[in-house]
């Protein structure tokens, strides 16, 4: 979250403002509204969007990972495909710099379509901190989707002191 507030201050100095929170647009001043719908379009796109692998890249679990990834082996002629997208993409801004997630375009990558046996799409991968994975074929909902992220999510096994 500081990373992308910390653009938002570059974005608005650069556009011409005093400084990050110091001014606000004045309901009649065109040029500072128009100043702040572009600073809030460059928020909006510098939060990351899923990663995208392609036929050179390698995808490994088994082993402990940094963070839990879901990854979405789809196609861009598959109907429940293109309906998962958005989803996937809300849940990815969602959870960003606490899960991964990961696009497989099995035209594009079909090592890796094959390397995790996927013959259906879409086919979901939910892999959490230890490299365990999960699998789910067929579209989801969000709900449902939602559910299977924070399932691979850590729990916090932080002990609780109790007040007296």
């Amino acid at each position: 979250m500081k990373t992308i507030h910390l653009f938002a201050c570059a974005v608005l100095l650069s556009a011409g403002m005093v400084g990050c929170g110091s001014r606000s647009a004045k309901s009649g001043d065109a040029e500072n509204t128009a100043a702040v719908e572009k600073t809030e379009e460059a928020v909006a796109e510098a939060i990351p969007a899923p990663i995208e692998l392609g036929p050179n890249d390698i995808l490994e679990f088994g082993e402990p990972q940094p963070m839990p990834i879901v990854v979405d082996f789809s196609a861009s002629w598959c109907g429940p495909c293109r309906q998962l997208h958005p989803i996937f993409d809300k849940l990815a801004k969602k959870y960003h710099g606490k899960v991964q997630f990961i696009y497989v375009d099995i035209d594009k990558a079909p090592q890796l379509a094959k390397q995790y046996g996927v013959e259906a799409v879409p086919t979901l991968l939910f892999v959490n901190k230890k490299g365990e994975i999960d699998r789910n074929i067929g579209f989801m909902s969000e709900d449902a989707m939602e559910a299977a992220v924070q399932s691979i999510m850590p729990t916090d096994t932080t002990p609780r002191i109790e007040p007296r």
